[in-house]
């Protein structure tokens, strides 16, 4: 099975969560991914750009080096 955009979780989808919804997402091979939960959240901004706590645009609460904790 092949989507056109996105997949998700095995489901097609327009597109990621990259800039609204409560679980804001990145994508990696078409696939979309929760950002780390120690991410904050952006208003019309990217969240994440990987899985890690290390690859969050801004922390949900408190860096410590280059990790959200």
């Amino acid at each position: 099975l092949s989507c056109r955009n996105y997949s998700r979780r095995g489901v097609c989808v327009p597109t990621c969560r990259f800039t609204d919804g409560e679980t804001r997402e990145f994508s990696q091979d078409g696939e979309c991914f929760e950002c780390h939960p120690e991410c904050g959240h952006i208003e019309g901004g990217i969240t994440c750009n990987g899985s890690g706590a290390d690859t969050c645009t801004r922390c949900a609460h408190y860096r410590d080096g280059p990790h959200c904790v």
